[in-house]
């Protein structure tokens, strides 16, 4: 990420005012939505930026998104980039959210060179799945195919989707990237005294309106914004079931084992 600024810096970019005069915003609320991959983050942000009071939480600190943002906001160093970014996508009352996978912590890491780049000031809300064996199918599913979402879905994206093919140690790794992916986390809510807003796939999904509301009262709003419907559907379909079985079989052992080295699941909410 340093490189980014000192490439940016050699093509002549502006990174000595504040073009946007975004340094004069302020930020009343900041949070992070801490995410593991394919755990419903495009489907909740969505809730959250429909409701425009939110802010418009998304993946800003991914480096090619990075790059556009520090060239347009004028910013010439991690901080001033995130600090501006913030504000930039601050809704009117005042409240700013971003995504943050750990890869955006390691890369604020090399452009900063401290290991302290969360503020703990801020509210944190921790978003994953219980069931990581979906997860995983999801995960594969995307990789080969280069289909992450409902609405890259074309026929001819349809097709690459539906081309992949089963592949149970592929699954495995993929649960276990997803498992250190859960501790990393732990690791970094426990090393700085952050105790997150633990969120789940499952029940955002079955009650996004519980979700927006979690929000609202986590971000000190007055009221629960009124949740609209996202455009953004579940991509799996009836041979996510048919492989969720099939592995839950083959890879039984793993499976058990697993049970005791996964950081701890919450049981569902009610739904009533």
């Amino acid at each position: 990420m340093s490189e980014m600024f000192t490439y940016l810096a050699a093509e002549g970019a502006d990174q000595g005012g504040d073009p946007l005069k975004l340094d004069t915003v302020e930020i009343k609320r900041s949070y992070a939505i801490c995410l593991v991959p394919r755990s419903g983050s495009t489907f909740l942000t969505h809730l959250l930026k429909a409701s425009e009071q939110f802010g418009f939480p998304n993946e800003w600190l991914a480096v090619p998104l990075a790059e556009d943002q520090a060239r347009q906001t004028g910013s010439g160093d991690w901080d001033t980039l995130f600090r501006r970014i913030m504000a930039r996508y601050a809704s009117k009352n005042g409240v700013s959210g971003i995504e943050l996978a750990l890869a955006h912590l390691t890369w604020g890491r090399q452009a900063t060179r401290r290991h302290d780049v969360l503020d703990p000031s801020w509210t944190y809300f921790y978003l994953r799945r219980r069931n990581i064996v979906r997860q995983a199918i999801s995960m594969h599913v995307a990789h080969q195919s280069g289909v992450l979402h409902s609405f890259q879905m074309s026929d001819d994206a349809r097709k690459v989707r539906d081309a992949v093919l089963y592949d149970t140690p592929a699954l495995r790794n993929w649960i276990k990237f997803l498992q250190d992916e859960e501790l990393k986390w732990e690791r970094e809510f426990g090393r700085i005294g952050i105790e997150p807003i633990r969120l789940y796939y499952e029940d955002i999904t079955a009650r996004p309106e519980r979700a927006v509301r979690l929000f609202s009262n986590a971000l000190g709003l007055p009221e629960t914004p009124t949740v609209k419907a996202s455009p953004i559907e579940r991509v799996g379909t009836s041979r996510t079931d048919e492989w969720e079985a099939r592995y839950r079989e083959e890879d039984a052992d793993f499976l058990a084992g697993l049970v005791m080295h996964r950081p701890f699941v919450h049981t569902p909410m009610s739904t009533s």
